[in-house]
């Protein structure tokens, strides 16, 4: 499905990301039972989400786990992030409409989200990270 979404006064296509699931009893109550998209946490990603920076623990093309998450975004809300980039790296403007999936977690401090809309521009960035990130090697 092809949108269009407008940023900074350019309409630009933007893709339909498909549900990601943070567990097991959230995607079989939504009628998923498997995350389509590997999460990674290497390399971290940083975001902005209304004007304040965040790093991620993980990440996919649909969707992420932010850490040390202080803002008052809630279960189901719907939020942008407008800059994203690898961390102590650049940043680029984007243009990812996500929804709160789940709080707390671990530290207490977590947000995790699902990619609802992602500009094609924002997905060519974050495909070109995660195909450049370095991959793990075995020892003998």
């Amino acid at each position: 499905m092809a949108l269009s979404i407008d940023n900074l006064g350019e309409t630009m296509p933007a893709l339909q990301a498909w549900p990601d699931h943070e567990s097991a009893d959230v995607g079989a109550k939504s009628g998923y039972h498997n995350r389509r998209n590997v999460r990674v946490n290497n390399p971290t990603l940083t975001l902005k989400i209304r004007g304040k920076l965040y790093q991620t623990i993980n990440w996919s093309l649909s969707g992420m786990l932010i850490g040390d998450y202080d803002g008052a975004l809630t279960i189901g809300e719907v939020f942008e992030i407008d800059t994203i980039g690898r961390a102590g790296k650049n940043m680029w403007q984007v243009m990812i409409q996500a929804r709160v999936v789940r709080t707390g977690g671990q530290s207490g401090m977590e947000l995790a989200a699902q990619f609802l809309t992602i500009s094609a521009p924002a997905f060519d960035i974050l495909e070109g990270i995660l195909l450049r990130r370095p991959k793990l090697s075995s020892s003998s």
